[in-house]
């Protein structure tokens, strides 16, 4: 089974993408993926919107869609904390945050709402690291690991090469966070799975262009049980996935 850990739906300004739910289903058959975790992009004119678009697809294809929570952190807490309560009500398993697309960093006080949340709702936290530097720095997280210990954080994009040394320093530091190394190197990838064990590695693409070439890297550097526990184990283990 594979699971991708990373995947985007809707209209986004920021990066200018454009992904409908076919372009996401014709993506996935295509390389033989089982599922994926999906949330709106940083740069949505309609978080709402697109959220709800992802909540239709978990439930027209479930346990294939699993929804993440990807809003502007800027907005009023108590706005915040009722959507935050919303999804979960809905089933969505995580919350994402993207320093460059949200124009925040993990330590400023207005992400604080973003980790009460997470706290409240035993969600895990994705944090986008690599572009955006310095708040998108993977060492960014190490506050926040250890303020809620319990909390597990993905560091999406491991720092996305250039910053992806920093992200093994950073994973080592806080066992509570977990690489997910789109944009990275396939030895790079064999390191971190050497260093810090395939549990705390996870398969994702971001892109849909990149999928293929995202999981070529796992599967030629990797096999046996530790293959599979980047391609399915973690991820499965860190969002809860009833897969």
């Amino acid at each position: 089974m594979i699971i991708d850990a990373h995947q985007h739906l809707g209209i986004c300004d920021t990066f200018d993408h454009n992904v409908t739910e076919e372009d996401v289903l014709n993506t996935l058959n295509a390389n033989k993926i089982d599922g994926t975790i999906i949330f709106p992009f940083p740069g949505s004119m309609d978080e709402k919107g697109d959220h709800d678009r992802i909540y239709a697809l978990t439930q027209k294809y479930p346990k294939r869609f699993f929804g993440v929570i990807s809003l502007n952190p800027h907005i009023q807490k108590i706005d915040y904390l009722t959507e935050v309560e919303r999804l979960v009500k809905l089933g969505f398993k995580a919350i994402k945050i993207h320093p460059y697309g949200h124009a925040c960093n993990p330590i400023y006080k207005t992400v604080d709402k973003v980790f009460e949340a997470a706290n409240t709702f035993n969600l895990p936290v994705i944090i986008h690291t690599g572009i955006g530097t310095p708040s998108a720095l993977p060492s960014n997280a190490i506050p926040r690991a250890k303020q809620y210990p319990h909390l597990k954080i993905v560091l999406a994009h491991a720092g996305a090469y250039i910053y992806s040394i920093e992200a093994l320093i950073t994973a080592k530091e806080c066992p509570n966070i977990y690489l997910e190394p789109s944009w990275v190197p396939a030895f790079v990838i064999k390191n971190f799975v050497k260093e810090i064990g395939a549990h705390r590695v996870m398969f994702g693409s971001d892109i849909l262009a990149s999928q293929a070439s995202e999981l070529c890297k796992f599967t030629s550097t990797l096999s046996g049980p530790e293959l599979d526990q980047c391609l399915y184990g973690t991820v499965k283990e860190v969002f809860n996935l009833s897969v």
